[in-house]
């Protein structure tokens, strides 16, 4: 994998703030806990109701009915209540979603959500610590630490980890074939990338665009490589400001705007993604994570992924999700239970060889059935370590409306990047002042 810029982790470490590793001390103390499980042991004959929240597509509702089924040959008597989101909306939307159910004192005891969410749910108290949970569970050692880590706060845990993506990117193989292509090597430049969207482009006799090389992100998640392979981000490191106003940045979205009007390899971002050009065959490459196996394989797609091209760095970024008991709870202990099979490894082999995210345990993600598709499959766990989370502070829903509206303005060209730079830093820098106001209330 090509070096990193030191230069990079100097101003933006990997994510840190005043959180404690809590998984290692957790493993240490998973012997001493195991000899007082007993004590802590729930009744199979207990008969209760559990609510479920969980999110995303068919292979997700899947995995999710048969970790309950399961469950439910350990507790017979207790009754769970499924609801998934798909987030259609995005994770603002989820947000406030959650918080209206605990406005309205119905809250769900268990909620499946992500790492966008995490500090917006962890500030408000609404979740219970799960470390002696996870200490009394040496199976969660199969874990990464670094996912521990960015579901932890405060020197708590509060989230334990499920599927999670690094955003890559995905190319259709046959289109490079078609195009005389070599496909693309991990350590490519942003000019290799740049030079590949070219070839990748298609017109006909009158010049319009027949196939986009890349089709230039719309969204929040999909976009964040683009500045951390440039050793920026567009929040601080420990996101309590805008970091807008950093050169870097601004060059980020320059080279973006350039692959849309100089180079013309790429629509304007819309409201919509490019998904389904991607897999009819019309966009040759885009930003995308592990969920779109399942479609890649229901088109018979011939795809394969590469990690996004480098400029000051190889990094790019990952989002995960995580479940977590809700503090009003009737029966944290059984929900805590349910939490065991909704992480355990069958769930975590099902959701990752269906299509959903790669699997937070590393033994999931090495099975013939993963790696089988797409060929490069084995690069989501090998770049883990050259991964930064997607920005996500406690306003997270203003920051992501609040960027893609700037960022959409600038690629449309209905303001100069320079101008866009400065509203954005502008307006983020007052949502983190409001919310500090409402935090120290």
């Amino acid at each position: 994998m090509a070096a990193f810029s030191s230069l990079f982790l100097t101003k933006f470490p990997p994510f840190e703030t005043t959180v404690k590793p809590t998984l290692a001390p957790c493993l240490l103390a998973a012997g001493f806990m195991l000899a007082f499980n007993s004590a802590f042991a729930v009744d199979p004959n207990v008969s209760a109701n559990l609510r479920l929240m969980a999110f995303g597509s068919d292979a997700q509702l899947k995995s999710v009915n048969n970790a309950v089924a399961r469950f439910n040959q350990k507790f017979p008597n207790v009754k769970v209540e499924i609801a998934i989101d798909p987030i259609t909306s995005g994770w603002g939307d989820y947000v406030t979603h959650v918080l209206s159910q605990f406005n309205a004192n119905n809250a769900y005891d268990v909620y499946g959500t992500a790492i966008e969410t995490f500090r917006t749910f962890e500030t408000r108290n609404l979740f219970i610590p799960l470390d002696d949970f996870i200490a009394s569970h040496t199976t969660y050692s199969d874990f990464d630490p670094s996912l521990f880590k960015y579901a932890s706060y405060n020197g708590k845990t509060y989230f334990i980890p499920i599927g999670w993506n690094n955003i890559m990117i995905n190319y259709n193989r046959k289109l490079f074939k078609d195009a005389g292509v070599d496909s693309p090597k991990t350590g490519w430049t942003w000019n290799d990338f740049r030079e590949t969207a070219k070839k990748l482009t298609v017109r006909d006799a009158a010049g319009n665009v027949t196939q986009f090389g890349y089709e230039v992100p719309n969204q929040f998640f999909f976009v964040q490589p683009w500045f951390y392979s440039n050793g920026t981000s567009i929040l601080n490191a420990d996101w309590t400001a805008s970091n807008m106003l950093d050169p870097k940045v601004s060059e980020s979205l320059q080279f973006l705007y350039d692959l849309i009007h100089v180079d013309k390899v790429s629509p304007i971002p819309g409201k919509d993604t490019m998904d389904n050009q991607f897999m009819a065959g019309q966009v040759a490459m885009i930003s995308r994570g592990h969920w779109i196996i399942q479609n890649a394989k229901a088109a018979n797609l011939d795809m394969d992924v590469v990690v996004p091209p480098s400029k000051a760095n190889d990094y790019t970024v990952i989002g995960f999700g995580g479940y977590a008991v809700s503090k009003t709870s009737k029966s944290p202990d059984l929900a805590k239970e349910l939490i065991v099979e909704l992480t355990s490894v069958e769930t975590q082999k099902e959701e990752g060889e269906s299509g959903g995210g790669v699997p937070g345990r590393k033994s999931a993600a090495e099975t013939p059935a993963f790696l089988a598709f797409p060929p490069s499959a084995a690069l989501y766990y090998q770049t883990l370590p050259h991964t930064l989370p997607v920005p996500s502070p406690a306003n997270f829903q203003e920051i992501e409306k609040i960027f893609i509206r700037n960022y959409t303005a600038m690629m449309s060209g209905e303001v100069s990047i320079a101008d866009g730079v400065k509203r954005a830093d502008r307006e983020i820098n007052e949502s983190f002042k409001r919310l500090a106001e409402r935090q120290a209330k």
